[in-house]
């Protein structure tokens, strides 16, 4: 073999040799590094909202929602809950599963949705015990069977 096919043999393994590196190095990087999802377990029931201070006529503290495919908080009456005040926007937030997670997604109120005291600016996975305050309204988010439950890590559990 010439000397010039020699050389050229040896810059393509080396080429294709680093191109698998990179390839390698990519997909170790896109496993270590992707999105920072909240993966919980769903121990038994499903996850619920509870309401833990309301300042609304038509919701009362303790009240439960379960968390369906699809819920829209908000001001008008169409909505699955209702916040009768007038700091909530007519379609004010969703919440919405994906998957084996649900998330919180604002609609662009003017008075915004807040969880864990910090307003969000975009969908935001929800585990149990955070919170949630649209208006006067905070919600916690807990198992639907929290309050019977003898697991300690449970929001309030009783024994």
């Amino acid at each position: 073999m010439t000397p010039w096919l020699m050389i050229i043999f040896r810059f393509l393994f080396v080429f294709l040799l680093y191109l698998f590196l990179f390839h390698v190095l990519r997909l170790m990087y896109r496993d270590l590094f992707k999105d920072a999802r909240v993966n919980y377990p769903v121990k038994s029931g499903n996850l619920v909202l509870r309401v833990r201070e309301s300042l609304n006529a038509n919701l009362k503290k303790g009240q439960v929602y379960p968390l369906a495919e699809s819920i829209m908080i908000g001001r008008e009456e169409w909505n699955d809950i209702v916040i009768k005040q007038s700091h909530v926007s007519g379609r004010h937030a969703i919440i919405t599963r994906q998957g084996p997670r649900w998330q919180i997604r604002d609609l662009g109120s003017t008075n915004g949705t807040y969880v864990n005291g910090v307003r969000i600016k975009g969908p935001v996975d929800l585990v149990p015990g955070m919170k949630i305050r649209i208006g006067g309204v905070t919600f916690e988010v807990g198992w639907e069977n929290a309050g019977r439950s003898t697991y300690p890590y449970r929001l309030n559990t009783t024994r």
